[in-house]
């Protein structure tokens, strides 16, 4: 780890070890670097650069709700994403006091929902390979919008009912943060 303020020279610093270390050695050399920093230097070291997006319009993106659905032989690999789905909106949006169970659940059910079409598809017989219509972020961003607009359906009352959650715990703001 370098350290330092700026203008002190850590980048300069990083770039002179990155280049010593891939001339005395035949270490591979992977670099994250989101503002494209050491792009010169990969290509006059004959490297690689990789261009990451978010979009599905760029050819190569990370998709954390890409899902492997050979993932487990013993667990529900729809069961597992839906976990880290929450798990990554507790990151994202849980605040110092998590989310709550209301929240968890809405959550939960929009994971799920978001997943549907592409199961059944890859279900059926001769159906699409695991790439195909793979849902992306904007995709659970939608259906928690839809989620949102169900609250004043039947679904929500009653689990609202069910659970005996406070009003409170229902209101738009926390979902609307999650959602920004």
């Amino acid at each position: 780890m370098i350290l330092g303020i700026p203008g002190s020279g850590k980048s300069f610093a990083a770039k002179r070890e990155l280049t010593n270390c891939y001339l005395i050695t035949d270490d591979d050399i992977i670099i994250c670097d989101p503002e494209s920093e050491y792009s010169a230097l990969t290509h006059e070291l004959k490297g690689q650069v990789i261009r990451l997006s978010s979009s599905r319009k760029e050819k190569q993106y990370v998709n954390p709700m890409d899902i492997n659905l050979n993932y487990s032989d013993e667990e529900n690999p729809l069961a597992l994403k839906s976990d880290f789905i929450l798990s990554f909106c507790e990151v994202v949006a849980g605040g110092k006091d998590g989310l709550q169970p209301i929240e968890k659940t809405v959550i939960d059910r929009a994971a799920r929902n978001v997943y549907r079409d592409f199961m059944a598809d890859a279900a059926a017989p001769g159906g699409l390979t695991e790439s195909d219509n793979m849902p992306i972020l904007e995709d659970l961003y939608n259906e928690l919008k839809k989620c949102l607009n169900l609250k004043r359906s039947a679904w929500l009352p009653r689990l609202k009912s069910r659970y005996e959650v406070p009003p409170e715990a229902l209101s738009d703001a926390r979902f609307a943060a999650m959602l920004a």
